[in-house]
């Protein structure tokens, strides 16, 4: 009786486990998956964020955002929800 008990219980954990772990990843996207990539910012250039497809806009210049850049081995871009066209807004 106490190992029919002692199994029951293991069995239990072990759905509980399984299960809560299949409720972590109910929105997540399935691996291979495109997401969105995320613009943080409003400023005229950005840090390509390589690891996670991001922009992090907040440079006024290019060269500020490429002083950034290089010192974590990563890219600048212009902001892609800027004009680019030379007009005043």
């Amino acid at each position: 009786m106490k190992t029919l008990t002692t199994f029951t219980a293991i069995a239990t954990l072990v759905a509980g486990v399984s299960f809560a772990q299949a409720q972590g990843t109910m929105g997540s996207p399935p691996s291979g998956t495109p997401t969105q990539s995320q613009t943080v910012g409003n400023s005229p250039f950005c840090i390509n964020m390589s690891s996670s497809g991001g922009l992090n806009c907040k440079y006024t210049s290019m060269a500020a955002c490429e002083k950034d850049a290089k010192q974590q081995n990563l890219n600048c871009s212009p902001n892609p929800n800027k004009s680019t066209t030379g007009s005043r807004q």
